[in-house]
């Protein structure tokens, strides 16, 4: 139901569309106007000049996830990182929801009623888990915030001024968001819930948008050397560092104000402030960089960070260590990491398995550019590093803030695609931890002809036994006699050239053996070919049973050049016991055509594998690069 009426500071007409308002600030004097318990107005402080948002107006209309909505007001509050907006929308059947502007973030929030106490604002600590009714929360942000101000209808009463302490976090399966308002008296603080949107979730009409203009006015003179910024910032921009000086600013609404300054020699980014960098179809732009320290027994590791910032999508980090590039974007989900953990150990993100690759402290020592929060030289962060190639996520504690970034491994050769021609990169160092492994193409020819001539003659291997058709060409038994003096066999005759021929013999040994010698013989009584065989078998009864070994049978196999007629000359000797004499037993031999020996494909199935294997050998070789730096124990469990 609309309400009309006049504000009592400045008389002018103001209208409330909602009947759940309770605030308004005066279209004209920018006054704050309450309606108290009798119904009656009163005025409060006066809001200070907001700048237009590029996203949203007072009054504007446009859809959430396909919702329908309209822009009610806005409150904007300050903490020490910066500001974030507040909007008040109301939804197609006049619920009113709070849609939350972040460092380029949207959270779309509701009052939430706590049937359950929450712990005090003092028992706080980012990481800690909280039960908020039947959910549980993480926090990851806690501070203290004061309202600068705000525009059109807020559905609950607060001053202009006012300052209060709050936490933020996340749901422990990423399903939520939270947060939490105290007053400075005690009592059970004032909760919200919701969700984190992209960039993308929210749209509002194009007649509505307004040109991106930043705080403090259209000009910003550096606080401490008096020089203009002349530098590229938007509507989220919290903090510029002066070209001239090195002094970082923070930007409030009616100030600029110095919080550090950088010392020392300019680090060499591989990027300039404003260089536009593509991923996929979308442009971003260099807006802000900073260069980060961490020493590790008394070695300094650099690392520096690029703040890319497209006007639909928002923010993107994009960093660079040892030649390195890995691009992310702040995730809002739940991750228990012990205080005590090795390499390699398995962490869950969610319902995700990452491994755990190291944690540290990192130093900022530069800055420049335009930030969408306070970065202060000197400040420390300290951060696990999770990986699953190429993807990673990283959780980061700095002060009172704990964030989660989730990013991905970018190749030299994207990177390259993504930068305007003529930027010289630097060449990668090393194999980074989130870096996939990548066989080169000879490595992958290698490992597709391994693997094509191991299936071939696998498929080979077992058509030899499927295949092969024998026909017995010679059988004949001979007793010690024979052999033992040298014997002729029968003949037999070979149809073709080039056969092959299986020769397999058996004797009823028991605790012998028999070591016999054959040639092959033509028709001429020519020795064409020669080749041995032996067959000993031994058995017994010791104190595990019965036990045997050997066999009392023999194969071989051998070819023949020419079609004609041949035949085997035998000879044999044998023994019994491991010194004893021979027990002359006779044998039986059958010799077989159209035999196929098997082990002609089993050597080229070997040299196939060690193909295959110089593949695996160099993954495994990269993996072990990867884990050099972290894993103690060269014989650690992956």
């Amino acid at each position: 139901m609309e309400r009309q009426f006049q504000c009592p500071s400045c008389g002018a007409g103001n209208v409330v569309t909602n009947p759940g308002i309770l605030m308004k600030v005066c279209d004209f004097c920018k006054t704050a106007i309450y309606w108290d318990k009798e119904s009656a107005l009163r005025a409060g402080n006066k809001s200070v000049d907001l700048p237009p948002s590029s996203r949203f107006k007072v009054g504007a209309t446009g859809k959430i996830r396909g919702n329908r909505f309209t822009v009610l007001g806005r409150l904007v509050y300050a903490h020490d990182k910066g500001t974030w907006s507040e909007w008040f929308v109301e939804m197609k059947g006049g619920d009113i929801l709070w849609l939350a502007e972040d460092e380029g973030e949207l959270f779309l929030e509701k009052p939430l009623t706590l049937q359950t106490p929450a712990p005090s604002f003092d028992q706080l600590y980012p990481g800690m888990e909280i039960t908020l009714n039947d959910r549980t929360g993480v926090v990851e942000e806690l501070g203290v915030a004061r309202c600068l101000g705000g525009e059109g209808q807020i559905p609950f009463e607060v001053e202009i001024g006012e300052i209060y302490p709050y936490a933020d976090g996340t749901a422990a399966d990423g399903s939520f968001i939270f947060g939490l308002e105290y007053d400075e008296g005690a009592g059970q603080p004032r909760a919200f819930t919701g969700q984190a949107l992209s960039v993308g979730d929210s749209k509002a009409p194009a007649r509505v948008a307004q040109p991106e203009r930043a705080k403090t006015g259209e000009a910003i003179r550096c606080a401490s050397c008096g020089k203009p910024y002349e530098g590229k910032r938007v509507t989220s921009t919290e903090m510029v560092v002066c070209d001239a000086c090195g002094s970082a600013l923070q930007l409030d609404e009616a100030e600029v104000r110095v919080v550090g300054k950088n010392v020392g020699p300019k680090p060499r980014f591989s990027l300039e402030i404003g260089t536009p960098v593509t991923f996929g179809n979308t442009k971003f732009e260099v807006m802000g960089r900073l260069y980060y320290v961490e020493v590790d027994e008394g070695i300094e590791y650099p690392s520096y960070e690029y703040i890319l910032y497209n006007a639909e999508k928002g923010y993107l980090w994009l960093s660079e260590e040892k030649g390195h590039f890995t691009v992310s974007s702040p995730e809002h989900i739940r991750t228990v990491i012990p205080d005590y953990i090795s390499a390699k150990a398995r962490v869950q993100v969610g319902k995700e398995s990452f491994r755990f690759y190291e944690r540290g402290e990192a130093t900022l020592r530069w800055v420049d550019g335009a930030l969408p929060w306070a970065a202060c030289v000197g400040e420390k962060t300290s951060y696990v590093h999770l990986i699953k190639p190429p993807e990673y996520v990283d959780r980061e504690i700095t002060g009172s803030e704990m964030e989660l970034f989730r990013g991905r491994y970018v190749s030299r050769d994207e990177m390259i695609k993504a930068l305007p021609p003529g930027i010289e990169l630097p060449l990668p160092r090393g194999v980074y931890s989130c870096q996939p492994y990548v066989p080169s193409e000879w490595i992958k020819g290698l490992g597709w002809i391994g693997g094509v001539f191991v299936m071939l003659n696998l498929l080979l291997f077992i058509y030899s036994f499927v295949a092969e058709k024998n026909t017995v060409l010679m059988e004949e038994s001979l007793a010690a006699e024979k052999y033992s003096k040298e014997h002729l066999t029968k003949p037999f005759k070979i149809e073709r050239d080039g056969e092959i021929l299986r020769l397999k013999g058996s004797a009823p040994l028991n605790n012998s053996w028999l070591a016999l010698d054959f040639a092959v013989v033509d028709s001429e009584d020519r020795v064409l070919k020669e080749f041995w065989n032996e067959a000993a078998y031994y058995s017994g009864y010791d104190s595990e049973g019965h036990w045997s070994e050997g066999s009392p049978r023999f194969s071989s196999c051998f070819k023949v050049e020419k079609a004609g007629n041949y035949r085997l000359l035998v000879h044999a000797q044998g023994g019994s016991g491991d010194f004893g004499p021979a027990r002359n037993e006779p044998v039986r031999l059958t010799l077989e055509s159209g035999a196929t020996i098997s082990w002609y494909f089993i050597v080229p199935m070997i040299l196939a594998c060690v193909f295959m294997f110089v593949g695996l050998a160099s993954r495994e070789i990269f993996e072990s690069r990867r884990w050099s730096d972290v894993v103690e124990d060269a014989d650690d469990d992956d």
